[in-house]
C-alpha cells in the first residue's frame, strides 16, 4: 500500500471546509493510498501532458480536482498532493501550464 503526503496549504484548505473534507479524504485514501498504481473507474486520475508532464490530476467529489506528483523510488513511491481547486479553476490552470 502506498501513502500520500498533503501540502500544508491543501491541508488548511480542507480544514476550513469541513462539509466537504470527509468526502474528499475518503476519495484520497481510496485512490492515492490504496490504489495509487491501479486503474479504477471510480478514480478518475491521469498524468497531465505537455508542459504539465510529471503532474497528475484526480477528480474529487463536490467538483474539486487535486494535483499531485509521484515521489520516491519503487517500491516506496507515494503521491504528494500539491494543489486542490475547483474544476473551473483547474481548467484555467491547465491551460496556462
Amino acid at each position: 500500500m502506498a501513502e500520500y503526503l498533503i501540502n500544508e496549504k491543501v491541508s488548511k484548505y480542507l480544514e476550513s471546509r469541513p462539509a466537504i473534507n470527509m468526502d474528499i479524504m475518503e476519495k484520497l485514501k481510496k485512490c492515492l493510498d490504496e490504489n495509487l498504481f491501479n486503474t479504477l473507474k471510480t478514480c478518475n486520475k491521469h498524468e497531465l501532458k505537455g508542459n504539465c508532464k510529471g503532474y497528475w490530476r484526480l477528480h474529487l467529489p463536490h467538483d474539486y480536482v487535486v494535483i499531485y506528483v509521484i515521489e520516491g523510488e519503487s517500491p516506496n513511491r507515494r503521491a504528494h498532493i500539491l494543489k486542490i481547486m475547483t474544476s473551473k479553476v483547474y481548467h484555467n490552470w491547465v491551460k496556462s501550464c
